[in-house]
């Protein structure tokens, strides 16, 4: 399969590889931390039919999973928060962007918390808010969401000091990739549902936050159309067996 170069806009080669799928979120993540950093790279894409590569399993033989950040000497970087840390703190290219963590040590701490509190509580419930097997899981997982989002809401001021990101800059950190990587996936779930999970009504700053995300650069250049992200997850609803009405 032919690798496609997805970052930079210019002609020198990139300097990593992801290995990953363009419509995983958490090759989303590991791409826009990337991109935030203005690391020249190439997007790999891994099939998984009818078995995952060599190349995948090489690379990962831990968990056999994507995103890998390849590096030029052929070490492998594993799990995209890691990645997304590794990005920020390497000092194998220079780059005038900025961090993806902030100066604080405190502030650092809770930024990993709640990218912690993304993956492990709010990213299974939305998964599952499409791709329960029933509409009652479904239904549940739906609630878990917005009262993990609930919570994000309530921690966005203290974490964004009044910005427009969890960052607190001018620019997207790590919590804003960790949970903007989502945001696809989100959309598509209120799409197919009709009911919303983010909006004005029951989340005012994360609705705002998110317009603000969508329309950077750095995230536009990797984020798929709901559209697209649509038509993926109804592939792996018929995939998964999930029972939709009628």
């Amino acid at each position: 399969m032919a690798p496609a170069a997805v970052a930079g806009g210019n002609e020198k080669a990139a300097a990593v590889r992801v290995l990953g799928g363009r419509m995983s979120p958490f090759t989303m993540r590991a791409r826009m931390a990337l991109e935030l950093r203005g690391v020249d790279y190439e997007l790999v894409e891994e099939r998984f039919e009818p078995r995952k590569s060599d190349r995948l399993l090489a690379a990962n033989p831990v968990y056999g999973k994507i995103p890998v950040l390849l590096l030029p000497d052929g070490r492998a970087i594993c799990e995209s928060a890691v990645i997304a840390h590794y990005v920020d703190e390497a000092a194998d290219w220079s780059t005038a962007a900025p961090s993806l963590l902030p100066a604080d040590p405190y502030e650092r701490a809770m930024h990993r918390f709640w990218t912690a509190y993304v993956d492990d509580t709010f990213w299974p419930a939305l998964d599952a808010a499409s791709l329960a097997p029933t509409p009652e899981g479904r239904a549940k997982a739906a609630a878990e969401a917005r009262a993990a989002l609930t919570l994000l809401e309530e921690a966005f001021p203290a974490r964004s000091n009044g910005g427009a990101f969890f960052s607190g800059g001018a620019a997207p950190g790590l919590l804003d990739i960790a949970l903007g990587c989502f945001l696809p996936a989100l959309r598509a779930c209120e799409r197919l549902s009709g009911a919303a999970l983010l909006d004005d009504a029951t989340s005012p700053l994360l609705s705002k936050w998110s317009g603000s995300f969508v329309a950077v650069d750095a995230v536009k250049a990797v984020l798929p159309a709901t559209d697209e992200v649509v038509g993926f997850t109804r592939f792996l609803q018929a995939k998964f067996g999930v029972a939709l009405p009628n």
